[in-house]
């Protein structure tokens, strides 16, 4: 079964949809208005027809949130070729940065200079706020610890 970070992680599925969204623009009122003089036929105003227009939007994320949202450009078909190229690809660069953020969590290291290296550019990512949790949680721990005096117990 999958699991969020399991062999078989649900956190490796990326889903995504598309739908299209009709839209339409209403000039402002103010650009309609105009000076006439009382002798004067008020001018034919055209007024715009129901004409809307409709994009299409493709959304991809993951557990974490979205991953790409693209929106098909006016006057373009989704064919293979945009798909690939241009939404798949922005998907791909999502998940790459995603990935560089986890490179630790289920990275594999062949070296251990590449592991040193990699621990050195994580931590300073970390903010300090997460390190003051871990010390308030530590604080904690210990606590249980001194109450309990020694003796072994889960739950920490």
């Amino acid at each position: 079964m999958f699991e969020l970070h399991g062999p078989k992680r649900l956190s490796d599925i990326v889903t995504g949809d598309e739908t299209w969204f009709l839209f339409f623009i209403i000039p402002p009122e103010r650009l309609n208005r105009m000076w006439i003089d009382g002798q004067v036929d008020r001018p034919a105003m055209l007024r715009p027809g129901f004409q809307s227009r409709k994009r299409m939007f493709t959304v991809f994320f993951n557990y974490r949130g979205s991953l790409a949202v693209d929106i098909l450009p006016q006057d373009t078909t989704m064919t293979a070729t945009y798909y690939v190229q241009d939404v798949l690809s922005q998907v791909k660069s999502a998940i790459n940065e995603q990935r560089s953020k986890d490179s630790l969590a289920g990275g594999k290291f062949h070296r251990i200079q590449d592991f040193t290296k990699a621990v050195n550019s994580e931590l300073p990512t970390i903010p300090e706020e997460d390190y003051q949790g871990a010390f308030r949680k530590r604080q904690i721990t210990l606590k249980r610890c001194i109450e309990s005096h020694g003796e072994y117990f889960e739950g920490l």
